[in-house]
């Protein structure tokens, strides 16, 4: 029984039950071979996949209880171009779960565009569930990727990748 103005239950540990993994890079690169796609580890520990117009990054935080998917459009803007690609990039975030997008500045003054998803797997997750979460940020990627183009096109942002 709770009582009226208690504070709530505090969660019991995070202690994996079974058929629950703690995954891993080599997880990601053994889905990566079963979907065909071809992947490589970067200097800064990210596995990475490249596509033709965008690389695409799957990281774990220092704890490993975060796992994330970051992509970097091979699209690049000014600054002043930063108003109107919000606005496109508030509609994706407006109308979509799971994929968000952003900007993001080089300090050459240069905007790209960035999505993320990430998903907490402090207890760890079943494999199937990692594996479908993987497989849908691959598709997530790819979808906001053929959808971008014609929405800046209808901005008067260049709609094509370099």
């Amino acid at each position: 029984m709770t009582t009226v103005g208690a504070d709530p239950p505090s969660p019991t540990p995070e202690t994996p039950q079974s058929g629950v993994i703690r995954p891993d890079l080599d997880r990601i690169e053994r889905i990566l071979e079963r979907l065909q796609v071809s992947s490589v580890r970067d200097t800064r520990g990210r596995l990475a996949t490249r596509w033709q117009c965008y690389s695409l990054f799957f990281t774990f935080d220092g704890d490993g209880e975060v796992y994330a998917a970051r992509t970097i459009y091979d699209r690049f803007f000014t600054v002043d171009d930063k108003p109107a690609l919000r606005a496109v990039l508030d509609e994706w975030n407006r109308d979509t779960v799971g994929l968000k997008v952003y900007t993001a500045t080089d300090d050459d003054g240069t905007v790209i565009i960035v999505s993320e998803a990430t998903m907490h797997i402090g207890g760890g997750v079943t494999s199937e569930q990692f594996a479908a979460t993987t497989t849908a940020w691959l598709n997530a990627a790819g979808s906001f990727h053929l959808w971008l183009g014609p929405r800046l096109s209808l901005a008067g942002l260049p709609g094509d990748p370099v």
